[in-house]
């Protein structure tokens, strides 16, 4: 080759080569995600009480504030701050009460400020509703005093109130699940009904990512969310169902040899482990597409970058929007376990 020769370049990597390192990039990015989100979550679940629910407080704060950012994308008049507080208002009706009392101890040891803390949110529901009914009505009112010309108020009133229970109310069913009691000592009690709500709605996630992303054809609603197939649905149902199956199983001895992976059993009847397995995916896979349905109608793609390789904290959620209530009611009405 001529000295004033510069040597070839090496060819540009083809829309082949490239497609397949971006997959694992972000198959990547989203697996460390997850493991690092998971740990904080986990262990707020295991500690309940008050650390259970300002980890719970947290996320409906957050997924609040991207349905409402949400909202305001499709032109409504959203009164966010009495949003927020008819979200308290429905965080301790039922149950964020309960876990904080639980976090405080006996009122027998309780110094005067903390005895009249536990009188005052052992006091009933029927306080609490006042404010509820107050948090429905004020952001109507308030947005009469509205004097710019918009067709947009009776919008802004819906999703601020509609927002608060969307999020806060179905969120909520996770705390009241944290409540439940185990049935016997051979059995696994509230911590157990919430890892088995947030790993077999993680596990649906994941089953129906790695299937659909592979094999799948058949599109489920694309006039909603063009990417979900049945193809990964039917994943979802196999990594739901095998989640449920082991919380039922239970570990005594701990899992692979390992003492400290034991785990009790959860009263699932073998016979409820496919159903509740279904119904779980179906769940999940259903609150999925909502959320979708309302980021589409606000033209957006993620409701926040919160978690790179996932999307906002109500992207995260969204799922156990509808898993939570669905594994509550299934403890408490079928099983018999809600107090």
């Amino acid at each position: 080759m001529p000295a004033d020769q510069a040597p070839p370049l090496p060819p540009l990597p083809t829309t082949e080569t490239r497609a397949p390192d971006t997959a694992r990039r972000a198959t990547r990015v989203r697996t460390v995600t997850a493991v690092l989100a998971a740990i904080p979550v986990i262990a707020a679940v295991i500690a309940g009480g008050g650390w259970f629910l300002l980890g719970l407080s947290a996320f409906i704060a957050a997924g609040l504030f991207e349905f409402y950012a949400l909202a305001r994308r499709t032109g409504a008049v959203v009164v966010a701050p009495l949003g927020y507080v008819l979200a308290g208002a429905l965080l301790f009706l039922s149950p964020g009460a309960k876990l904080l009392v639980t976090s405080l101890g006996a009122v027998e040891n309780a110094g005067p400020v903390r005895a009249w803390l536990i009188d005052v949110l052992d006091a009933g529901a029927s306080k609490w509703e006042i404010a509820l009914t107050l948090t429905v009505v004020a952001p109507l009112v308030a947005l009469l005093f509205r004097r710019e010309a918009s067709r947009d108020r009776l919008n802004g009133w819906t999703v601020t109130v509609v927002g608060a229970w969307y999020v806060t109310w179905l969120l909520g069913r996770i705390g009241a699940l944290r409540l439940l009691d185990a049935p016997d000592p051979a059995h696994a009690g509230g911590a157990g009904w919430v890892l088995l709500v947030l790993l077999a709605t993680w596990g649906c996630d994941t089953g129906a990512f790695l299937v659909g992303s592979r094999i799948g054809r058949h599109k489920m609603m694309p006039w909603v969310s063009p990417g979900k197939t049945w193809e990964g649905a039917t994943g979802g149902f196999v990594a739901a169902t095998a989640v449920v199956a082991l919380a039922a199983a239970g570990a005594s001895d701990g899992a692979f040899g390992l003492a400290w992976t034991a785990w009790l059993p959860l009263p699932i009847p073998a016979w409820h482990v496919i159903p509740l397995g279904a119904a779980i995916a179906g769940a999940a896979i259903l609150g999925d597409l909502a959320e979708s349905m309302i980021k589409r109608d606000a033209g957006a793609k993620d409701a926040s970058g919160a978690f790179p390789g996932h999307g906002g904290v109500l992207d995260r959620i969204d799922s156990v929007l509808f898993t939570a209530p669905l594994v509550y009611y299934y403890a408490a009405l079928v099983l018999g376990l809600g107090g």
